[in-house]
This record gives C-alpha cells, sequence and structure tokens, in this order.
C-alpha cells in the first residue's frame, strides 16, 4: 500500500473520540494517563508474506515530551507524520521515538505513521508436540491464511496508553478479517475484499486474523454469536452457534452481562486453542472433533468473563486459567453426575502428581502462562482445585456473589490474586488470609496418610479410631473421612493444621473399610501407591530409557525419535535391545519401542495383554492390521517406584500417526489404535494407597494401607 498519509479528517476524529467516551476509552485524563485513538489501515500481501500499515493517530497526553510506540523490530518505516508533515524519529529495536514540537500549545498530537513489515513465522501443520498451544508461532501472512498475535507487533502501539481503533483490513478475494470488537461491514472490491472493525474496548492487545471465511451470525435472547468458517468446514456452524448461544446465556445469567458486542469462533489454518476478547481461534481439525463444542468451546467462552472481561495482572500470578478451567471444564462435569466431578478432581490430583515433581513445582503466584505439561498441571489443575477449595470454605451464595462482584468491579480492569481474596472477604465478612497464604503463595500440597486404624466393637455399635499424619510443611486443610458399611457411608470432618491428629467415627454396623478424602475434595500430592502408571506418568519422568527392538531394524530410531518428540522428551537415553541389561534399569524407567524378542521381558507386562510379533490383545478385543498399534504403562514388577510401558507397532506408518495422538491420553494406562483412531483406553484399578483401611474384623488392622 503506497498512499499519502494524511492527518486524520476531523468527523472521523469527532466519531472516535465520542465513541471513545462513551466506551470509558477516554476519561478524566491525570498525571500518567494519555489515550491514543487509532485509524488503522492494514494491506494484506501473502505472496510477499507481508503487510502494509498506515496508522493516523490522535494521542491525547497529559504532559508534554516524547512518544514512545512499540512496534515489531522487523518493520521498515516509510514515513512519520505530525499534522501533515514529515516529522524525525528513531527506531532501534522495536521502539519507535516521536519528540512533538514543545512550542505547541495543546497537548494532543495527531500523528500518521507508514510501514511495512514482514511476518513468516513457520505454521505447523501437523506439529509433533503440543504442550506450547502456539508452537513459538506470532506472527504469519501466507497463502493459506494470517495470523499475528498482539505480541508481533503487527500495529503501532502508543506506550503507556489505552488504546481503541477503527481497523480496516485490505486482504485478497474473499479473504475476511476478524479480530476483537465489532465488525462493521465486509465490502468485495474487485479483487480485494476489505474488513472493517470498531474496537472500543481497552484490551491488552489486538489480535487478527485472516482467511476465507464464510461468515454465520445468529442472534438470541439478545446475545450474538458468529462463526468464521472455511468453505470445507462451514458445514458445522449450525452446532457452535447453537452451542456457543447456549454456553453464553449460562455464563452471562452466572457471573453478569456479557462484555462484548458478540461471540465469534473463527478457525485458523494450523492447530490452536486461543481464546480473545469476543472470539476463539480454532485449527480445522479441532473444530471438527465432535466434542469440542461441549469441552474446549465453553472454556474458551467463560474467558470472556475471566482474562478477558476481567483482565489479569500478570506481575502476580495468572488466577483466570484455573478458574477458567473450574467454571467451564469442572462446571460441566458437576453438572453431568457427581461421579463425573470426583473423577475430574481425582485427575487434577494424578496430574499434578505425574507432571510436577518438587523441583519443577512452583507456587500460583509465579503462574504466567502454560508452556509444558508441569505448568499446566499447576496452572490449571492446581488453581481449578483451590477454587473449588474456596467454593467449599466459603459456602454456595458467597463464592458466586464474590465472582459475581469481581466482574463487577474489574471489568476491564486489571485483577490480582490479591483482589480476588479481597472480593471473597468481602462476602463473608471474614479474613481469608492463610486460605490464600497457603494456596497462592506457597508452593506444593499436603501429604497425609492414616496410620494405627483400629477397629472396637462396643454394645452401641463400632468404634473406629486412628489417627492423620501430615508430612511437613504442614497445611491447615479440612478433610473427609468416610465408613464404607452395609447401611452407606458414614462420614466426619477432621480438620487438620498439626502433623497429627486423632479420630474417631462411630458407626452402628461393622464397616469395611475407611477412606480419607474419599471424593478428592482436597487438592494433595498423591502418594506413588494411589497413581496407577499412565501416559502422564512417562510423560512426566526425567528418567525414560528408550529400548528398540531388535525385530524394527533401522526403522526403530525413526520411531522412536518422533515418539520422544511427541511425549516431549529431551535427552532421552536410547539403547538397542541388543545392548541392554535388565540390571541396569533399576533407577530408570523403561520405555520398550517395538515389541522386545526376550521372554523375560514380556513378563514385566500384565496378563491383560496378549503380546505375540504380529497381533495384540487389549481391552478384549483382538488386533493384528497393519495399522494397530498398543501403548501401554506398568509397575515395574521388579523395581519399586519405577515403571516399564510398551510402543507396540504393526507399522512404522501407524507408529507416527498414533504417537501424536497418545500424549492427548496422559491418564490411560493403556491405548489401542487402529489408523490412528483410538478403539481402546483404559486405566490400571488402584488396590492400595495410604488413605485407606480395609478393617479386618479379626484381627484389627493397624497398617495405614492395604495387605
Amino acid at each position: 500500500m503506497r498512499r499519502q498519509a494524511n492527518p486524520l479528517p476531523r468527523l472521523a476524529l469527532i466519531y472516535l473520540l465520542v465513541l471513545a467516551v462513551m466506551h470509558g476509552i477516554v476519561g478524566a485524563v491525570t498525571a500518567t494517563d494519555s489515550t491514543a485513538v487509532h485509524d488503522l489501515t492494514i494491506r494484506l500481501v501473502p505472496e510477499k508474506s507481508e503487510l502494509e500499515g498506515l496508522d493516523q493517530i490522535r494521542i491525547l497526553r497529559s504532559e508534554n515530551g516524547p512518544v514512545h510506540l512499540v512496534l515489531s523490530p522487523r518493520a521498515r518505516i516509510q514515513s512519520v507524520r505530525i499534522d501533515g508533515h514529515d516529522h524525525p524519529y528513531t527506531f532501534n529495536r522495536g521502539r519507535l521515538t516521536v519528540n512533538p514540537d514543545h512550542s505547541e500549545s495543546t497537548l494532543n498530537v495527531d500523528l500518521s505513521l507508514q510501514y511495512t513489515c514482514r511476518f513468516d513465522d513457520p505454521a505447523p501443520v501437523r506439529p509433533v508436540n503440543t504442550d506450547n498451544p502456539g508452537y513459538g508461532v506470532s506472527g504469519t501472512i501466507s497463502a493459506s491464511g494470517t495470523f499475528l498475535l498482539s505480541g508481533a507487533g503487527w500495529y503501532p502501539r502508543v506506550a503507556d496508553a489505552r488504546q481503541s481503533f477503527l481497523l480496516t483490513v485490505d486482504g485478497p478475494d474473499k479473504t475476511v478479517a476478524v479480530t476483537a470488537g465489532r465488525r462493521l461491514g465486509i465490502d468485495h472490491q474487485g479483487a480485494r475484499t476489505v474488513s472493517r472493525w470498531q474496537i472500543d474496548n481497552p484490551l491488552e492487545g489486538l489480535s487478527l486474523s485472516a482467511g476465507p471465511y464464510v461468515v454465520e451470525k445468529r442472534t438470541l435472547n439478545g446475545l450474538t454469536a458468529a462463526t468464521y468458517f472455511f468453505p470445507a468446514n462451514q458445514v458445522l456452524a449450525p452446532r457452535y452457534l447453537e452451542a456457543s448461544l447456549r454456553h453464553l446465556k449460562r455464563y452471562n445469567d452466572l457471573f453478569g452481562a456479557y462484555p462484548f458486542d458478540e461471540f465469534a469462533v473463527a478457525e485458523n489454518f494450523f492447530p490452536t486453542g486461543y481464546g480473545f476478547p469476543g472470539y476463539t481461534l480454532m485449527g480445522g481439525r479441532v473444530l471438527r472433533l465432535p466434542f469440542i463444542p461441549e469441552t474446549s468451546l465453553p472454556h474458551e467462552i467463560v474467558h470472556s468473563w475471566w482474562g478477558n472481561g476481567v483482565l489479569v495482572d500478570v506481575a502476580s500470578g495468572n488466577w483466570c486459567e484455573g478458574l477458567a478451567s473450574y467454571t467451564a471444564d469442572y462446571l460441566i462435569k458437576e453438572q453431568t453426575s457427581s461421579h463425573a466431578a470426583a473423577d475430574y478432581r481425582r485427575q487434577a490430583l494424578r496430574n499434578y502428581a505425574t507432571l510436577v515433581s518438587p523441583t519443577t513445582d512452583f507456587p500460583l503466584s509465579r503462574f504466567r502462562s502454560r508452556t509444558d505439561p508441569a505448568t499446566k498441571a499447576v496452572g490449571y489443575d492446581k488453581s481449578a482445585m483451590v477454587f473449588h477449595m474456596l467454593r467449599k470454605e466459603v459456602g454456595e451464595a458467597a463464592f458466586w456473589a464474590a465472582l459475581r462482584d469481581l466482574y463487577g468491579q474489574f471489568r476491564f480492569k486489571h485483577a490480582s490474586w490479591k483482589n480476588l481474596q479481597e472480593r471473597f472477604e468481602k462476602q463473608t465478612g471474614r479474613s481469608l488470609d492463610s486460605f490464600f497464604r497457603q494456596w497462592v503463595y506457597r508452593q506444593g500440597a499436603p501429604q497425609i496418610r492414616l496410620e494405627n486404624v483400629r477397629l472396637v466393637e462396643g454394645s452401641q455399635g463400632y468404634r473406629t479410631v486412628g489417627r492423620l499424619v501430615q508430612d511437613t510443611p504442614l497445611y491447615d486443610v479440612t478433610l473427609e473421612l468416610a465408613l464404607d458399611t452395609d447401611e452407606g457411608p458414614v462420614g466426619q470432618s477432621i480438620r487438620l493444621s498439626d502433623r497429627l491428629t486423632e479420630f474417631e467415627i462411630t458407626s452402628p454396623t461393622r464397616p469395611r473399610s475407611l477412606t480419607a478424602d474419599p471424593d478428592h475434595h482436597l487438592f494433595r500430592r498423591l502418594s506413588p501407591e494411589e497413581m496407577p502408571p499412565t501416559v502422564n506418568t512417562m510423560r512426566g519422568s526425567t528418567s525414560v530409557v528408550m529400548v528398540i527392538a531388535d525385530r524394527l531394524g533401522q526403522r526403530g530410531d525413526a520411531i522412536a525419535l518422533h515418539f520422544s518428540e511427541a511425549m516431549g522428551w529431551d535427552n532421552v537415553r536410547m539403547v538397542q535391545e541388543a545392548d541392554f541389561i535388565a540390571a541396569q534399569a533399576e533407577a530408570v524407567n523403561l520405555l520398550f519401542i517395538g515389541l522386545p524378542g526376550q521372554p523375560e521381558v514380556l513378563g514385566l507386562f500384565p496378563r491383560d495383554l496378549a503380546l505375540a510379533p504380529k497381533a495384540f490383545d487389549a481391552g478384549g478385543q483382538h488386533f493384528d492390521g497393519s495399522g494397530d498399534v498398543l501403548f501401554a504403562v506398568a509397575r515395574h514388577p521388579e523395581h519399586p517406584g519405577k515403571n516399564v510401558a510398551l510402543l507396540h507397532t504393526l507399522s512404522t506408518e501407524a507408529a507416527d500417526q498414533a504417537a501424536l495422538k497418545i500424549p492427548h491420553y496422559g491418564r490411560y494406562s493403556y491405548l489401542a489404535f487402529s489408523d490412528g483412531q483410538n478403539r481402546v483406553k483404559g486405566t490400571w484399578e488402584i488396590n492400595a494407597s495410604p488413605v485407606m483401611v480395609r478393617l479386618n474384623p479379626d484381627p484389627p488392622n493397624n497398617q495405614g494401607a492395604p495387605p
């Protein structure tokens, strides 16, 4: 784009300023406030992976001095003008500085900036590892589509100023742009398509996507949903529109009025899962998965309230991922059944125990974003459990009232964990300092076990007595104890704050067993005995040795490397089966790539799996096709605390397909795939636990775990 950078037209300026005042962008200007009103035009040039930008900005300042703008370091500045006249500037490492004439009587600056910039980050088509949801891509413009995160620096951002925009995106024919805000229109002008957007709400940053979108929109109950799908996926639009409106209404009723003009589901040309103000961006393959409208979609929608409505004070910790997980993912399970909710809580505890070691742990106040399985287990799973415990601590009415208050008080403002604490304290009328101090500002989790449990029979029934032992560092928590009897469970709540806590529970009939925290309401670090070996067990291991079966020949190394990348392992040791010595495996977790030929190795795996060189049985099904793959994890029968896993593939192609999917089944112990589709999945049962005791009638059971 090569057009003259004229001063911002007067009528357009007045229109923008009126809108900014209406939406709270421009308020009373204080000594530290400034406001930037942008009239931004972007021309996309996919064949060059470039954009051409013209930004005409009215800057309302509180004091004289230089104006600083942030733009991609890769940008090439063509002109900088103030009041229509060329003006000197400096541009260094992405920071553009302009010093207006100090003799001017006004603090307002009309600045025009013309530039070009190349964005060509390689976008993955079928990424092997998905731990980082962005795959390191911040900006790319290609014939397949445009993806520009706010951090890519694709538009000039005035430093330390509140921003509003009129955005015009000029793209090739049928290239429609989507961003935050309100869409003003889409015009087809010859071989070009022009999309216009108005962005009034204060934002952390502005992202942009563009592609050959077919747009559909639907309004119901004052809420509007839209879809921006590629033609091949347009058939999915009705389902996503219906689901979006349903989820929007639920959260609108629960938290307060939806903060944006509409919510859009937009398709990306590579697999992503982003939530932006007013829209979510998902890859086409993800959109086609049948469960997404009831799982990932509500999670992204609820971010309209938490993260995009109420902004996160990241310096004090990112609380919004945990709250979004709890009020979307968990709440859906809770509304499904109590069993589904308990399973969600148990899996959150297992994720933390298997993926987060004491050396990789950190407090929630230090969580910024998900970058690997450990950060996800803390920032999403632990955080969601903290909100669950907070709900039980303050009660139903106070919990939901506090969230509505948080949204009302901090809409389009930054909120910290401290601000959240204050909202909950306001509703309860009491201090929650000890709760937040131990769960938000301290890393780790309590470790608890039963000891010296015995059953005493009396004339009025039975007394179960014993003690709960808490390892240091100590936590102040409430724990549920439950007896299993013929007449149903008998429960009692116990407050723990010391290392040893005695208890006594009475029951009219003889109990069969006692369990502490039977429904997993407490966030704690599970013991190894409580966790079945799973995919996540192997993913979280730092001591994996891959043994490549001789029968795979030269194919084995390639399969092992691809699988290692999919699991997110760095520097995993690989050995050939001929060089493997079992005695050297005492301190590591073993993964066999291909079925080993040594009979003694086959004996390491459960008998539930029938293994043969060209076939296997799993989950009661027989597999013998070239596209079949088995992945299984089991406890090493000879080395306590260690595991042994097997990737049994009947072809190289099948192994590559399965490798992309296995990490997504982290909770399971064994998986069977046919031509890349999961056919069988299951988890081994747990028969021993330090928080469960079988109460044998004679003699009394004084152990901390069943025999």
